[in-house]
């Protein structure tokens, strides 16, 4: 199979005229189209590797876009080794929150808002229900990470949590530990309480109609608490799968068409026991679905909270270690990636970079 990069760089160059003609997109999915269709090839620029032996080796720079799935792996390694050096020896829990389907236009003709009201209400509910003597009874540690996709690359946009099975208690001197327990918080009070605080927010803003608010009130807000995962590794490694991914995989790309203009690829039907099945689509709306899920600029889409929190983090870390006695966990340090020469095997020196002016000159030499 093709690997992704070069089958969407295939399908986005293809169509990207028509794309625009047809649906006249924002500048920020012009840009990331732009990015992912130019990913290793001459247009990025590229590093020079001069090996002694006289072998010249280019490697074609990414695009570093968020938004393209050829640039991510090295961040999801970073990311995840930052999170094990941040984790805890207890139970971890996996929660989603999922927004009613008839609040998906809302979310499209207001993402940062929606995306940012998914944020505050889902950790707003977690903190306020975790602090309660009744259930945990100390500020816990999550991670919440938003996701917009669905199987069939559909809007469906939801946050998944993975939250600590203890935390500090309010004087900062003990640490809670539920760990032994396979119940965290009463699922339908999470959910009643999200949805008020998620209404109460946009409510504020100016964005619902007297209406649209007595309607949303009438809907079931989804909140899903899996089983806890026993290890910090596993819920950080479970997590990883959803902080760097975009909404379609190399492995599930089946085919592309070039003469008929179709997608095929496959998906996980949830509704048919979680079959295997798989799906064509006209290659425009193959583009329309993926860049549905273009993230407004600068939106973080990874955020903690808690103990988990940025500011002063590995402080609150060190103590709750300290208070149950566990061993710090040292940060990886991920160093430039060694190259060897393809020619003589050896490994290659520190490479010269060109922008793509330079290494045309280069290439038409």
């Amino acid at each position: 199979m093709i690997p992704l990069g070069s089958i969407l760089h295939e399908i986005f160059s293809d169509n990207a005229e028509e794309y625009i003609r047809a649906f006249n997109p924002p500048y920020t999915h012009v840009k990331a189209l732009n990015h992912i269709r130019s990913c290793r090839t001459p247009a990025q620029g590229a590093a020079i590797y001069d090996c002694p032996c006289g072998e010249r080796t280019f490697v074609y720079h990414s695009c570093r876009d968020r938004h393209c799935p050829v640039c991510q792996g090295m961040n999801n390694a970073r990311w995840a080794e930052k999170q094990l050096a941040a984790s805890l020896p207890v139970k971890y829990y996996h929660v989603v929150f999922t927004l009613p389907d008839s609040l998906d236009g809302f979310a499209l003709a207001h993402p940062k808002e929606s995306y940012d009201a998914l944020f505050d209400a889902a950790s707003a509910s977690l903190l306020k229900l975790c602090s309660d003597k009744k259930h945990l009874g100390a500020t816990p540690g999550f991670t919440a990470v938003l996701h917009t996709w669905g199987q069939t690359m559909q809007f469906h946009p939801h946050l998944h949590a993975v939250v600590t099975a203890g935390g500090l208690a309010d004087n900062g001197l003990r640490f809670v530990d539920k760990s032994g327990s396979d119940y965290l918080l009463p699922v339908k009070a999470l959910a009643k309480l999200f949805r008020g605080i998620f209404i109460d927010i946009l409510d504020k803003k100016g964005l619902l109609s007297p209406g649209m608010k007595q309607q949303l009130y009438a809907k079931d807000f989804s909140c899903h608490l899996e089983a806890p995962m026993e290890r910090a590794d596993n819920a950080v490694m479970y997590l990883s799968r959803y902080t760097h991914r975009v909404c379609i995989s190399d492995k599930r790309i089946v085919s592309y068409d070039r003469e008929t203009k179709t997608v095929t690829f496959s998906y996980k039907d949830n509704k048919d026991a979680g079959r295997q099945k798989t799906m064509t689509l006209s290659a425009l709306e193959f583009m329309r679905r993926f860049f549905l899920h273009i993230l407004p600029k600068r939106f973080m889409k990874i955020r903690h909270y808690g103990i988990l929190a940025n500011h002063k983090k590995f402080g609150r870390i060190a103590q709750c270690k300290r208070l149950i006695h566990a061993p710090m966990t040292p940060l990886k340090k991920f160093g430039r990636q060694k190259r060897d020469c393809p020619a003589c095997g050896k490994p290659l020196p520190k490479p010269s970079h060109l922008d793509a002016r330079e290494l045309r000159l280069i290439l038409i030499c």
